[in-house]
């Protein structure tokens, strides 16, 4: 149930403007899926769901072909993985560094991959969120999103990434 409920909230966000979790319950339910807050709370993090503009959206591969980043990962609960264009680890972890994200406790660096260490898995999920925005363009996230926990302002549009809550 997980995957369709899933792929109807993606469908939903594509052509609805959705700004809070209890209007996504209520689409749900139009849609014929019944479900619950606190549920579907859970698919927007792992979806990896933000908030452009007030409305959730999905962030498309697009996102991460404004920058150097390739491919983000996880390793369990605690670790991130990053891969990188060749060259451009360093300089990309530097930049997170910079960015003074506070869910990470630290970067490790090779040619074309990173390792992020973070503290646990709610961590994990914001600092991937933060870092996808450190490196998209508002250009390159092409659906209408979610409401989150985080927020950024860039270049004139709001992008905030989504963290577990019951506050829709």
């Amino acid at each position: 149930m997980n995957r369709s409920r899933r792929q109807a909230i993606l469908e939903i966000i594509s052509d609805k403007r959705i700004e809070n979790q209890q209007e996504l319950v209520a689409e749900l339910e139009r849609a014929g899926i019944v479900t619950t807050q606190s549920s579907v709370s859970r698919d927007v993090a792992k979806l990896g769901l933000i908030k452009v503009n007030g409305h959730y959206a999905a962030a498309g591969p697009e996102v991460m072909a404004a920058g150097p980043i390739v491919n983000v990962d996880t390793a369990g609960e605690c670790l991130v993985v990053i891969k990188t264009e060749i060259g451009q680890a360093s300089p990309t972890a530097l930049k997170i560094d910079q960015a003074g994200i506070s869910e990470i406790i630290g970067t490790v660096a090779g040619d074309d991959t990173m390792l992020i260490a973070v503290k646990n898995a709610a961590a994990q999920r914001i600092a991937i969120r933060k870092i996808m925005e450190l490196f998209s363009t508002p250009e390159s996230i092409f659906r209408p999103a979610i409401s989150t926990t985080a927020g950024a302002e860039v270049s004139g549009h709001n992008i905030q990434a989504e963290g577990i809550s019951n506050n829709g």
